[in-house]
């Protein structure tokens, strides 16, 4: 088989299946590459442990590609208020104060997947699936690339997009550099019952070990993320669930009170990577590809989608026959200054509080300023919800 594309996006996890649905939404030839085709959870499926926050500048672009209304409203946790504590200091936020009907909603990453790729469904015609199919090697030709799949198919693209993970294999073979940090941390993640519902917040506390975070559930329960040591992590992991549970509610004091049972618990590494360039002739990296951050702030896919809008919105005015060479300038120029500004910001503040009791009180210190400066809790709120005015057009405009 051989084929002409305008766009091949290499990647169809949610950052790549909305990229796609975005760039055929302009009348473009998108093909969308992936080793397997995704699943939706059966309605009455437990929570799958792997979840992120989507800001409402996220959910704006989700809205815009037409996969956030495949998203079942049962299976999402909406939170209209956002606690943090350290060392004794507390900042809260709300939606209401704000202008904003929620600071964020909880979603299942296989639910988000499964809706992104819903979304295709509506551009037959336009959008080509090729899964399961991965991209071997690509190579430059005149006016585009050549692309040799896995499969032995071979296609031509005017533009390639990597949205093919974390160990991105396209970044390699581009020969674009990589800077890593290892945090020797690992994410603790599972779900919790406690004493009173979740009913709506978003809450953190930096305890001495690394921040921990209960994030709010559809059916009422909690999402945990507990950043820590690898081996303290490792160790929480395979503790039975009565001594987890003592272990837990030794470091949180939440509104919820007592955690009382919890499911399965899983333990992630924390690394953070940022590619040096985002562009490499035709090659564009998206998502994981181009970065990955701490968890801490729950930023990782909304910087992905933030790509996803941003490609679309600087390839509005290309044309397939004309040099891309200008949009993806003005895309990397944009998206590695804001990905490098957000990392930076959060791993900073995981270095300053983990382990650290200057660190945290400082933190604490900071939270004092922003209960008490209005602009300052104003502006956190709009970087933190995509919506400030370095976010794309499609972030800031509400379907």
């Amino acid at each position: 088989m051989s084929k002409d594309f305008d766009i091949v996006v290499a990647g169809g996890g949610v950052a790549g299946a909305v990229t796609a649905a975005l760039l055929a939404r302009q009348g473009r030839r998108v093909a969308l590459v992936d080793r397997k085709r995704p699943r939706a959870p059966e309605a009455d499926a437990e929570f799958d442990p792997r979840v992120v926050a989507i800001s409402p500048g996220a959910r704006n672009v989700l809205s815009a590609a037409g996969a956030w209304q495949h998203v079942p409203e049962e299976r999402v946790g909406p939170y209209a208020r956002m606690a943090v504590q350290a060392d004794g200091g507390h900042v809260e936020f709300a939606a209401s104060q704000h202008g904003l009907e929620q600071l964020g909603w909880i979603v299942e990453i296989p639910t988000l997947q499964a809706a992104a790729w819903q979304s295709l469904a509506s551009q037959t015609g336009v959008v080509d699936i090729m899964a399961p199919a991965g991209v071997e090697s690509f190579e430059p030709r005149t006016n585009r690339l050549g692309v040799e799949l896995d499969n032995g198919d071979h296609i031509r693209t005017r533009l390639l997009i990597a949205a093919d993970g974390a160990r991105s294999r396209l970044r390699e073979q581009a020969g674009i550099e990589v800077d890593q940090w290892h945090y020797n941390q690992h994410a603790l993640v599972t779900h919790v019952t406690t004493e009173r519902p979740n009913s709506g917040i978003a809450w953190q506390r930096f305890t001495e070990h690394g921040p921990l975070a209960l994030l709010p559930l559809a059916d009422g329960r909690s999402s945990i993320v507990w950043s820590q040591p690898t081996d303290r992590a490792q160790a929480l992991r395979e503790m039975d669930e009565a001594d987890f549970l003592e272990e837990l509610n030794a470091h949180q004091d939440s509104p919820f009170g007592q955690a009382t049972a919890c499911i399965h618990r899983y333990t992630l590494p924390l690394v953070r990577r940022q590619a040096r360039q985002l562009v490499a002739g035709r090659l564009a990296l998206l998502g994981d590809a181009a970065r990955t951050v701490h968890p801490l702030a729950g930023q990782g896919l909304n910087l992905g989608l933030m790509d996803a809008a941003a490609l679309a919105e600087v390839l509005e005015a290309w044309r397939p026959e004309d040099d891309p060479a200008d949009a993806l300038a003005r895309y990397e120029r944009w998206r590695l200054s804001a990905g490098t500004l957000i990392a930076g910001g959060i791993h900073a503040i995981n270095e300053i509080t983990t382990g650290n009791p200057l660190g945290r009180r400082a933190a604490a210190l900071g939270f004092g300023a922003a209960s008490a400066l209005w602009p300052l809790r104003q502006l956190f709120v709009e970087r933190a919800c995509g919506l400030d005015s370095d976010s794309p057009r499609l972030a800031r405009t509400t379907p």
